[in-house]
């Protein structure tokens, strides 16, 4: 940046310089014409000198330039980004076929990283990787589930989950169990996994998202709707965090004419030390239901939902 306007002011004061000579052999050659001969010859010798230096100033800027541009260069053999694009995986963004292998995919790669160290013990630090949904709207048919568990510091944000007509009436679009054939050491699944910017339309079809035996998962400016089970259910583990989120079985404003047979459960919070933050329950049966122990619930709204009228 010094270096630029190092440049532009050189350039200004040779344009000062330049003007100023052509007004004074202009002036002189005027008054004097038996001096105007002189001058030009020694103006053009002058400008000769300053196009020269111009030329060498520019040739050096140059060079500066190409050799800032190359040191700014990735160098080859060095670390690719920690972001997993679905769409590259196959995922259908618009939504018009079923994309749960791709997205499965995607997050098996980065579950496959080389990881930086451990959170918990027996917890895997997958450094802060992302799945992007790329802002799509995907298809799916069957859960989104992690292929391992014991993995941590991960990201899937971005998009649209829509359950499929056939996707299981008793499963979650995000399904944070572990799998079966997991191996991890760990008293926990997952450790800091966070959801960030999705809608979650579960179609009527089950839930939103279920966080089982987890520590430290994050849900944040969520939009989970159409559930009918629970919009989101904790089942054990340690410190869950909801916030700005929205939650509704049905997509309203209120006085729907059929709230009073709305069902489900918005949030369902079956363990300790969970925290909900900033959340508006549009539509449900039941707002928030709590059976676990110092669970700290702040800035909801949930809507008044009768069940009868007298």
């Amino acid at each position: 940046m010094a270096a630029n306007m190092a440049r532009r002011r050189s350039a200004s004061a040779s344009g000062f310089v330049w003007l100023v000579s052509c007004l004074m052999v202009s002036s002189v050659c005027g008054d004097y014409p038996h001096l105007g001969q002189i001058f030009r010859g020694r103006y053009g010798e002058q400008m000769q000198k300053m196009q020269d230096l111009k030329g060498s100033v520019l040739r050096r800027g140059s060079v500066s330039l190409a050799a800032s541009s190359v040191a700014t260069s990735p160098q080859p053999g060095s670390p690719s980004p920690r972001v997993y694009l679905v769409t590259s995986y196959g995922a259908d963004p618009t939504g018009n076929t079923d994309s749960i292998d791709a997205l499965t995919s995607a997050i098996a790669d980065a579950v496959r990283a080389p990881g930086d160290g451990v959170l918990m013990e027996g917890i895997t630090n997958l450094g802060g990787a992302r799945i992007s949904l790329e802002g799509g709207d995907y298809l799916i048919s069957r859960p989104l589930r992690f292929p391992a568990a014991g993995v941590g510091n991960i990201m899937i944000h971005g998009g649209t989950l829509r359950a499929s007509d056939d996707f299981p009436i008793d499963g979650y679009l995000i399904d944070l169990s572990a799998p079966s054939s997991s191996k991890s050491s760990s008293s926990y699944n997952f450790e800091y996994v966070t959801f960030r910017d999705l809608m979650l339309d579960s179609n009527y079809r089950g839930g939103g998202i279920l966080v089982p035996n987890s520590l430290r998962t994050s849900i944040d400016n969520c939009y989970i709707a159409r559930f009918t089970s629970n919009g989101i259910l904790v089942q054990g583990g340690h410190e869950t965090y909801i916030r700005n989120s929205f939650l509704g079985q049905h997509i309203t404003t209120g006085a729907d004419p059929g709230e009073r047979n709305f069902s489900g459960t918005a949030i369902n919070l079956m363990g300790n030390d969970n925290a909900v933050t900033d959340v508006v329950i549009f539509s449900a049966a039941v707002g928030i239901m709590v059976s676990g122990q110092a669970n700290v619930i702040t800035g909801v709204h949930c809507y008044n939902k009768a069940t009868g009228f007298g």
